[in-house]
């Protein structure tokens, strides 16, 4: 819908099982990684919204991949899968204490979300939109395909 009334957006995606805030980002949703969330989200817009399909996995990719100019935020973190037992031990050359199993995770076997992950994510999305009304350019969404045209 934003795309077709040429309003700007700017999506988050998931923070679940994610314990670092540095690996919060901002890029194009056609470039997110490392996030199911988004990663469904792009599937639904190209099955209901005519968005252009990139290359398949494992294909060489001999074009880069067009933006799609919507705005996502998202952890480049790799998540554990459940994993709690190295959630959170000290990065390389940090001192701390080894905690065995998060306190954030929920019923013993879902990934639970951290307050200071999420907030991030709301930083850096606030920063994004404050930035393009700041600089008089705000980033409006290319118009999706038509269905049949590509």
């Amino acid at each position: 819908a934003c795309a077709e009334l040429s309003l700007p957006v700017v999506t988050c995606g998931g923070a679940a099982g994610r314990v670092d805030p540095s690996c919060v980002t901002v890029d194009d949703l056609s470039r997110a990684r490392e996030d199911r969330l988004l990663f469904k989200v792009r599937k639904e817009l190209r099955k209901f919204h005519g968005f252009p399909k990139g290359p398949l996995q494992f294909e060489k990719n001999n074009k880069k991949t067009k933006k799609w100019r919507v705005g996502a935020v998202f952890s480049t973190e790799v998540v554990n899968n459940g994993d709690t037992t190295n959630a959170m031990l000290p990065k390389e050359g940090n001192q701390g204490t080894v905690v065995s199993s998060s306190s954030f995770r929920g019923c013993d076997t879902g990934a639970g979300t951290a307050c200071f992950v999420t907030g991030t994510y709301g930083f850096v999305a606030a920063s994004e939109i404050v930035g393009m009304i700041a600089r008089d350019e705000l980033i409006i969404p290319k118009k999706p395909w038509k269905k049949g045209r590509r």
